[in-house]
């Protein structure tokens, strides 16, 4: 009997003993179980990077795949390049002026079943995003590439001068030098590598299904259509131990104000952009908001068929008028020093930005507004008007749906009366019949915002060249015309850039339009979490997220 009591009390230990140690793991595994909710305006019906047109969905991209080149911290919260799948490369220029890349998979790199991340699985991805077939609306990031032309046309991606040697090196030729390639086209959600194994087995159904097949930080875990999207840490991937969240919880909002709605709630713990007037309530209340720069420019369009804005002296006039820093401020930006905005390489080989190298081309100095607005009543006055309420009334048309528009526009319109006694009537309309009315040339004036196609700045200028839909103000200067011909036909990188400089200036100083405010905005992150790092397309990049030093403690 004593025996018998004995060995109870045995088992008694024992079981006490385990769950008191069951009870020790789990707590240990709550405590390290780290989930992070963010906002995402918009929603996700498919995660097939080459369709993706939603830029506010980019960071569910960059968390669940990885490029040759990746996005990381700068120590300053703003994004660098540093190696991603592609361990290193190099880069050669040949005799006929194409320039071969050959990258050099690590071996490390694995998809979120096991296998190997390989050269062909690249070589499929960028085939696959110019085939007309996909109906990609990235296919142009990859135009530079040689064959490109040649692809789109014909259907026959294999002309795409990109391959594979071997397993882990990966090959393309460019048709000419390329700035931007690294820094934008081998960082791109849409040149992503694919599995083509994946994609040809379930073409209609593998980018919406929760067994996702990705190579990045993360891998699907939940998705409730139009609700929300929840991510968890990939054991595959190379770097899985320096991820930061365990989940990624992406929760879909319909605009800014339900995402700040939804961060008030304490639904989610990170909203990307905050709405207009939030920031400044809670600037007002103590907090310290990061301002996050981003590469695009507000800018005055001119309609230059109109008998008023054809002519020149008109536009300096509204230009000179114009306090880019009180139009800045109340649009949450940063006075425009130029039509190119910050953020966008100069593409030489000092790595300067376009903007630091070509200086500041606009007035938007306080100091120097009052000069400028005594030049621009000179200016009105050689047009043939006068300060005395004879200009004809004029409208100016703005997006309704974008945010600061009306901030903006508002504040253009207050400073045109007051400085050239001029009434500027304001009309918002949602941006497709903003967009009809300008390609119609159905307007006088225009506010509107313009964002470096994937970091080129040609491709920006030339929207205003020739006689193209693109050039909504009817822009004439062959001169200009003959200037973007020279850079398209330039080898050398450092002459390019300085006759992309010539263009951009030469537009200016015809009043041609005028950048008002560079873009801008302050994301909100909870308090006791940190490592959010911005890139200036605006596109919050969430794996290095923790939790403060005192949060842990």
């Amino acid at each position: 009997m004593q025996k018998r009591k004995g060995m109870a009390c045995l088992l008694l230990t024992l079981m006490l003993t385990l769950g008191a140690l069951a009870g020790c793991a789990g707590q240990q595994t709550e405590k390290e179980s780290f989930t992070l909710s963010a906002a995402v305006c918009g929603s996700a019906a498919s995660l097939d990077p080459a369709r993706n047109a939603d830029e506010a969905a980019e960071s569910v991209f960059y968390a669940l795949y990885e490029n040759l080149l990746r996005m990381s911290d700068d120590g300053a919260g703003g994004a660098a390049v540093v190696p991603g799948v592609a361990k290193e490369y190099k880069s050669v220029t040949n005799y006929d002026g194409t320039v071969d890349y050959v990258f050099t998979l690590r071996s490390s790199a694995r998809w979120s079943d096991g296998t190997h991340v390989k050269a062909r699985d690249f070589v499929y991805a960028w085939r696959r995003l110019v085939d007309p077939e996909t109906n990609s609306p990235h296919h142009a990031l990859l135009s530079m590439v040689k064959g490109y032309d040649t692809a789109r046309e014909t259907g026959e991606t294999a002309a795409l001068a990109v391959s594979a040697r071997g397993d882990t090196t990966f090959c393309v030729t460019l048709a000419a030098p390329c700035p931007y390639f690294l820094e934008r086209v081998c960082t791109a959600a849409a040149t992503m590598p694919l599995r083509s194994d994946v994609v040809t087995k379930d073409p209609a159904g593998w980018a919406s299904s929760v067994n996702l097949v990705s190579n990045g930080a993360y891998q699907v875990g939940v998705w409730k259509a139009d609700e929300y999207l929840q991510l968890r840490r990939s054991a595959a991937y190379y770097e899985s131990k320096l991820v930061g969240p365990d989940i990624l919880r992406f929760v879909f909002a319909k605009d800014a104000e339900e995402a700040y709605r939804l961060y008030e709630e304490g639904t989610v713990d990170y909203v990307p952009a905050l709405p207009e007037g939030a920031a400044a309530q809670l600037i007002e209340a103590g907090q310290t908001l990061p301002a996050d720069p981003l590469s695009t420019t507000c800018c005055v369009l001119y309609n230059h068929e109109d008998p008023l804005f054809s002519d020149e002296h008109v536009r300096r006039a509204f230009d000179l008028a114009i306090d880019r820093m009180a139009a800045a401020a109340a649009a949450a930006g940063m006075p425009a020093t130029g039509f190119v905005p910050q953020g966008v390489p100069n593409g030489t080989e000092d790595g300067t930005e376009f903007r630091t190298a070509g200086g500041a081309l606009c007035g938007a100095d306080t100091e120097g507004y009052a000069e400028r607005c005594a030049q621009a009543v000179q200016e009105l006055e050689r047009a043939g008007y006068e300060f005395d309420g004879t200009f004809p009334q004029v409208q100016m048309l703005y997006a309704a749906e974008e945010g600061t528009s009306y901030a903006a526009a508002a504040a253009l319109a207050a400073m045109w009366e007051q400085v050239l006694g001029t009434e500027v009537t304001l009309e918002g309309l949602p941006r497709e019949d903003f967009d009809a009315r300008l390609t119609a040339g159905e307007y006088q004036l225009a506010a509107d915002t313009f964002r470096v196609p994937d970091g080129d700045v040609e491709a920006l200028l030339a929207r205003f060249a020739g006689s193209g839909e693109e050039n909504v103000i009817r822009y004439a200067n062959g001169t200009y015309d003959i200037l973007l011909g020279v850079v398209r036909a330039s080898e050398s990188l450092a002459a390019r850039a300085a006759f992309l400089h010539d263009a951009e200036a030469m537009m200016l100083d015809d009043a041609a339009l005028s950048p008002v405010y560079f873009g801008g905005t302050t994301h909100l992150l909870r308090a006791g979490l940190q490592g959010v790092y911005r890139d200036c397309r605006g596109t919050s990049y969430l794996q290095a997220v923790t939790h403060t030093a005192a949060e842990q403690k």
